[in-house]
C-alpha cells in the first residue's frame, strides 16, 4: 500500500461522517492526514466555520485511519476503535469551510486497549487546534467456534 491514499479503505467511517479524506503518512506511532469540509457538511456550522467537535473527530479519524493502515499492512482487518474521552483540547482558530486542513497525530501512551492520542490540526503553517484524545480499541478476536 502506498500513501497518500483515500482513508475509506482504512476505517469504517463513511459519508457523511467521514471527515478525513486522505491519509498522507504513517510512521510508527505518528501519522498525518488531510481534510477539507465544505459548507453544509457535517461539522460545519451555520456561520461556515468548522465546529470544535469536528476538529476533535478529525484527530480521532486520523488515528483510526493510521491504525487501519497498519492493520491492513499485517493482513488483518481494521480494528474497531471508539473515542472515549477528550483532555485539554484547545481551538485557537476555527477554520472556515473549504480550508484544506492537515491533521497530525501521535500515540502518546497506552494501557491495555486504551490509547492517549495527541493531535494537532493545521492550516498551512498555522496551528488551529491541539489536544489529547482517549481511544479504546476493541481487541481483535479470531473466528468463533461452537
Amino acid at each position: 500500500m502506498t500513501l497518500p491514499a483515500d482513508t475509506e479503505q482504512f476505517m469504517l467511517h463513511r459519508a457523511p461522517m467521514r471527515l478525513v479524506q486522505r491519509l498522507l503518512r504513517v510512521d510508527g506511532d505518528q501519522a498525518e492526514a488531510e481534510a477539507r469540509l465544505e459548507p453544509g457538511d457535517v461539522g460545519v456550522g451555520p456561520d461556515g466555520k468548522v465546529e470544535r467537535t469536528a476538529l476533535m473527530e478529525m484527530v480521532a479519524q486520523t488515528y483510526a485511519a493510521a491504525r487501519g493502515y497498519l492493520d491492513l499492512a499485517e493482513d488483518a482487518s481494521p480494528a474497531l476503535g471508539y473515542l472515549v474521552g477528550v483532555g485539554d483540547f484547545r481551538v485557537i482558530r476555527a477554520p472556515q469551510a473549504g480550508e484544506r486542513l492537515r491533521i497530525e497525530v501521535q500515540s502518546a501512551n497506552s494501557f491495555e486497549d486504551f490509547y492517549a492520542v495527541e493531535g494537532c490540526v493545521r492550516c498551512r503553517d498555522e496551528i488551529l487546534a491541539t489536544g489529547t484524545l482517549k481511544v479504546w480499541q476493541q481487541p481483535q478476536t479470531g473466528p468463533q467456534t461452537a
